[in-house]
């Protein structure tokens, strides 16, 4: 009986070895891999809770890359941002931006995406001034930040969670684009609350004098002044689906050659003569779809992803690129984040899909341009 047993222990041994090995040799890599440190600004005014989720992504790569603080302690996404932060289970604290930002050696700019215009509720944010977004001293410090050489990194939530126009007026210059104002989401069901918002529906039928008449898929863009239009699946759009796909230039800079699925809201904008458009989100339009854009004034081709030179460097995410729900120990094994980019399925329902396919191998590419203070040509 214990022969029949043998070969089975020694397999089993075996496999748990290599297993073990495999783990344990990038764990002590990474353990000994000397720290980089960074001085890098998060800015997060979003309404707080505990998932972090708008700037949770970039603390892990940050940690995963071994980038550090100047005091050598690792970023933690619970502390080292910079607005509103819960106490004792009320979420009343705001870290407030230092007067001295131009030793900082990347800003990075973003906010939960659940908060987007199309969602907020904007008296929450004004009454009693209680959540605050980019605020324009904020958007003073920024840009004082940016005529010393600092890098900017934008996500659109960021944007679309400031208070004012105004706010945004003044960041557009330094981030090489403006918004067209329009705002779109690629919908599985036009019936569905989690992807078209009540507050959506409400504006349409108040503008249109009618309930919302859609259903299936598509693609629903809304402006900020309440006006929507929504493109039908089969007679809009072939499909409904949106990707991500990068230009010749941004594909050699990233290293990503392939369309990625994308289905989160986005900003169309409308980028500066001067800015490099590494990305475009692709849609398949039908003639009639590309009619209704043209006769609602939105540019036929949607940025996705811009860089601009300046007196420094900004890159603008017009997106929801850096979403991460799920926060692992794997930032502690060398090698993961290649592991996760090249292994994760471009398929809809695949936890943190775009977080690992885009997100993942951009950020590092920008990070290892601040740490060598290289320009993206070289």
């Amino acid at each position: 009986m214990n022969r029949n047993h043998r070969p089975l222990t020694v397999w089993t041994l075996a496999s748990l070895t290599v297993v073990s090995v495999v783990l344990v040799i990038p764990w002590i890599m990474w353990q000994s891999q000397a720290p980089t440190p960074l001085n890098i600004m998060i800015v997060d005014k979003s309404k707080p809770d505990l998932s972090y989720v708008g700037h949770k992504g970039l603390v892990w790569i940050l940690n995963q890359q071994k980038i550090v603080q100047q005091t050598g302690e690792h970023y933690n996404y619970e502390e080292d941002y910079y607005g509103y932060d819960i106490q004792n289970g009320i979420s009343r604290i705001e870290r407030k931006l230092p007067d001295e930002v131009t030793d900082t050696d990347l800003i990075y700019l973003t906010a939960n995406h659940h908060l987007s215009s199309t969602e907020t509720e904007t008296n929450e944010r004004i009454q009693g001034k209680a959540y605050e977004g980019l605020t324009i001293y904020d958007a003073h410090k920024i840009r004082e930040a940016a005529t010393k050489g600092v890098t900017i990194v934008a996500e659109f939530s960021a944007l679309s969670n400031a208070v004012s126009d105004m706010t945004r007026e003044q960041l557009y210059p330094i981030l090489g684009m403006k918004s067209s104002g329009w705002q779109g989401r690629s919908v599985s069901d036009l019936q569905s609350l989690d992807e078209v918002p009540q507050r959506l529906r409400m504006n349409y039928e108040r503008r249109e004098k009618r309930q919302w008449p859609y259903h299936g898929a598509g693609i629903v863009l809304v402006h900020k002044d309440g006006r929507v239009i929504v493109l039908k699946q089969g007679r809009d759009v072939k499909t409904g689906d949106i990707k991500l796909a990068f230009t010749q230039e941004g594909g050699e800079w990233s290293g990503i050659t392939r369309d990625i699925h994308y289905s989160e809201w986005f900003d169309i904008i409308v980028p500066e003569q001067q800015a490099t458009v590494l990305a475009w989100y692709k849609t398949d339009l039908t003639e009639n779809g590309q009619q209704k854009l043209m006769d609602a004034g939105i540019p036929g081709e949607f940025a996705a992803f811009t860089r601009y030179e300046g007196y420094n460097r900004t890159y603008y995410m017009a997106g929801s690129f850096g979403e991460l729900e799920h926060y692992s120990f794997w930032r502690r094994i060398k090698g993961w984040d290649v592991v996760k980019t090249k292994l994760t399925p471009d398929q809809k329902g695949v936890p943190d899909r775009f977080y690992w396919k885009v997100y993942v191998p951009v950020m590092k590419k920008i990070l290892q341009e601040v740490q060598t203070g290289q320009a993206p040509w070289q």
